[in-house]
């Protein structure tokens, strides 16, 4: 037997068998085999074997008369890393099937599990649901929309994890590049089974050829929280991540028009966003412009002329956004009749259903290269010839469905090179939304990813899935999504609605804000400009511009996490979000240390050194909390921006004079700010007409460097 040790992760590997264990310590937590399968057969099918155990890790190879089969083994950063090689040794091809790095028999989660599951695409959802409890089941002509038809109910794509009380591990796959990566579990009274399963989608291997696992990564050092960011970390670095300084604010036509948008509808929206002054860059023209989905340079009416929009959007200083959903077809749409062979197809020659939208719908062979060279046309003409400079892509997971193609690749490989295509047709500076789109599969390519099902115009529907639109769904996966933002891409969290004619709350509608601004995402709204009221004004105003990011506390213990976090280094200071996630008004606390003050955001009020903000919070409202270190002269308290800052003040600094100092506040922002500032007693403002006292000094803090002088009695 060989032992790899990694911080709290130990792995035990019995050559014989092929079997390793999984322990946390001295806990047995899973006990399972290595598997590779060709044709029928399931290797390693001998128990000859050849062993490497060394520094850098453990390589087991078998040799049989049908295939070569390898498993490696390695310590990183208190995790093991896990793949399985096959060979094939014949001279024939063979089919691939699966490639598990880990097939589990014997866990030690038991009924007090919980389980973190990780959805296939966008909307699928993600959360950490008790052992036993299973998210709504999906309609079934939603099916291929919502889930990965190719896997079991119980999965979890990309990563999973388990906790029951002290016991801990999570897994995750490393690359997404070749597979549809994917852990399949089954339970009863507790979790039963655990295969790690790298399907190979039916495609040959070649006699001589290799194919490899992606790098299966398990980790019981850590919490499930904790070894999530560390997977996605390590895997976004593994695939060349995209994740560069912009984030992306801005307006989006379609919680307002829906398909009934117009050019002069985006124009008049575009001018009204000028007349108010928000500093958002973005002006996206979603889903009615063209004619079909399929035909996306045949213009419907009210759109004569792409160019002359972006170029009003342009000239505007605004940033020109468009959707589209290229690798998804409608069965009515001109490129079905005259081109039939470029659509996936099933094992009988009949289309491959992607689900109902505008009637039946289907998904692109993107491995044909004709499709390939319409994609590269299609793109060219929307970013070069009408100026299209950001884009958003949507219903991305019908290029990944199961199907034959022109090529023999998997779906992940297939899907990848439809995004390639893309990616070389629009350059590197044109800015990529995925949309509907399998998550792990994407990185690489998109340079922000919505990581949740659309909002709404309310909270949620009684006896619909959790991947139907709805803010409810929406807030679920942003949260137990948070981990990959600055990893994997830019988090889109989906359009604030802030309008006073939906059926959301103002505490619902704060909620929304307040995720948005402390976890640092994509940005946008979604009303019709002149429909938004004074109060919604202020809510998007507080929410801009985004931070860097906030940290999302009880991801891996509870389906909807209660606490963020959004940290301001500059200071010491923090924002603090706790969230009411019940149908009733429900009592929520904060406390905080001696040495540090609080500032209630919401409801624009102190709170005293070392004490408590207690407030009786709406229903799926949240309690939002503005903390900073309390020192005897004056000090920034609280912010309009909802999350404090965060990284947006870049330094606080205070200057001693002969009567008293000089507090300078430096913000990386575009427009004024109200802050709100400790004057503890026996100082004064210089320059206010205010008395001493505790109460916090209002002052307007412009872009650059603001200073405030004071004076000690």
């Amino acid at each position: 037997m060989a032992r790899l040790d990694a911080g709290q992760t130990t792995v035990q590997f019995k050559p014989g068998a092929a079997r390793l264990i999984v322990q946390q310590g001295n806990t047995k937590l899973a006990t399972g085999t290595v598997q590779a399968e060709l044709d029928d057969k399931t290797f390693p099918t001998t128990d000859v074997y050849s062993l490497y155990n060394g520094e850098d890790g453990i390589r087991v190879r078998y040799d049989s008369p049908d295939a070569e089969t390898t498993i490696e083994l390695t310590t990183v950063d208190g995790g093991v890393h896990v793949s399985v090689s096959v060979t094939n040794t014949t001279v024939e091809p063979k089919t691939v099937g699966r490639l598990c790095p880990l097939v589990a028999d014997d866990l030690a989660f038991g009924t007090e599990t919980g389980v973190y599951r990780h959805g296939y695409q966008s909307w699928t959802p993600t959360a950490t649901l008790p052992v036993g409890q299973t998210f709504p089941a999906v309609d079934p002509v939603d099916v291929p929309m919502m889930t990965d038809v190719a896997a079991p109910t119980s999965t979890s794509h990309c990563q999973i994890g388990f906790t029951d009380g002290h016991d801990h591990l999570t897994a995750g796959f490393l690359n997404h590049s070749a597979f549809v990566t994917r852990f399949d579990y089954e339970h009863g009274d507790g979790v039963e089974s655990l295969s790690a399963v790298c399907p190979g989608d039916g495609v040959e291997l070649a006699p001589g050829e290799t194919l490899t696992s992606a790098p299966l990564r398990l980790d019981a050092t850590r919490p499930v929280d904790e070894a999530l960011a560390v997977i996605a970390k390590q895997t976004g670095a593994r695939m060349d991540a995209r994740v560069g300084e912009w984030v992306p604010t801005g307006w989006c036509s379609w919680y307002h028009y829906f398909t009934g948008v117009t050019a002069d509808d985006v124009r008049e929206n575009r001018a009204a966003l000028d007349e108010w002054g928000l500093p958002v860059e973005i002006v996206q023209l979603d889903d009615g412009y063209q004619t079909a989905f399929g035909d996306w340079r045949t213009l419907a009416e009210g759109f004569e002329d792409m160019a002359s929009l972006v170029k009003g959007i342009d000239d505007a200083e605004h940033t020109p956004g468009l959707w589209l959903a290229p690798f998804f077809v409608q069965e009515d749409a001109a490129l079905v009749d005259a081109h039939p062979e470029w659509l996936l197809t099933d094992g009988d020659g009949e289309f491959v259903p992607a689900g109902e939208r505008h009637g039946e719908m289907y998904g692109l062979d993107l491995t044909h290269p004709d499709v390939q060279a319409w994609l590269r046309e299609t793109f060219r003409t929307i970013t070069e010839e009408w100026g299209f400079s950001y884009l958003k892509l949507d219903f991305l997971y019908a290029g990944a469905l199961p199907g034959e193609r022109f090529a023999d690749m998997t779906r992940a490989e297939a899907y990848r090179q439809g995004l390639a295509t893309i990616r070389e047709a629009v350059g590197e500076e044109v800015y990529i939304l995925g949309c509907g789109a399998p998550q792990g599969q994407s990185v690489g390519y998109v340079d922000a990813m919505r990581v949740g099902p659309d909002t709404a115009e309310y909270w949620v529907r009684e006896g619909e899935s959790a991947s139907e639109p709805a803010h409810e769904n929406a807030i679920r996966n942003v949260l137990n999504r948070d981990f990959l933002h600055r990893q994997w891409w830019v988090n889109d969290p989906d359009c604030q609605l802030v309008r006073e004619t939906t059926e959301l709350s103002m505490a619902q509608r704060e909620t929304f804000a307040a995720i948005v601004a402390l976890t640092g995402g994509s940005n946008l709204f979604s009303d019709k400009i002149s429909d938004i009221g004074t109060a919604g004004r202020d809510l998007l105003s507080r929410s801009v511009p985004p931070i860097n990011d906030g940290t999302v506390s009880g991801v891996g213990q509870v389906e909807f996490p209660e606490r963020v976090v959004c940290e301001r280094p500059a200071d010491g200071g923090r924002s603090v979000a706790l969230f009411n996630w019940s149908d009733e008004p429900e009592t929520l606390s904060l406390s905080f240390d001696s040495d540090e003050r609080g500032w209630n955001a919401l409801e624009g009020e102190p709170v005293a050194a070392g004490g408590t903000v207690k407030r009786s919070v709406p229903a799926y409202g949240c309690l939002l909390v503005h903390v900073a270190p309390a020192v005897d002269r004056p000090y920034l308290l609280g912010t309009d921006h909802l999350a404090g800052f965060g990284d947006r003040l870049e330094q606080v600094t205070w200057d001693v004079d002969e009567t008293g100092g000089e507090l300078s506040l430096t913000l990386n922002v575009e427009t004024e700010q109200n802050v709100w500032i400790a004057v503890p007693d026996g100082w004064t403002a210089a320059e206010v007409d205010t008395s001493s006292g505790t109460g916090p000094l209002a002052i307007t803090a412009s872009p650059g460097t603001t200073a405030v002088s004071f004076k000690q009695s």
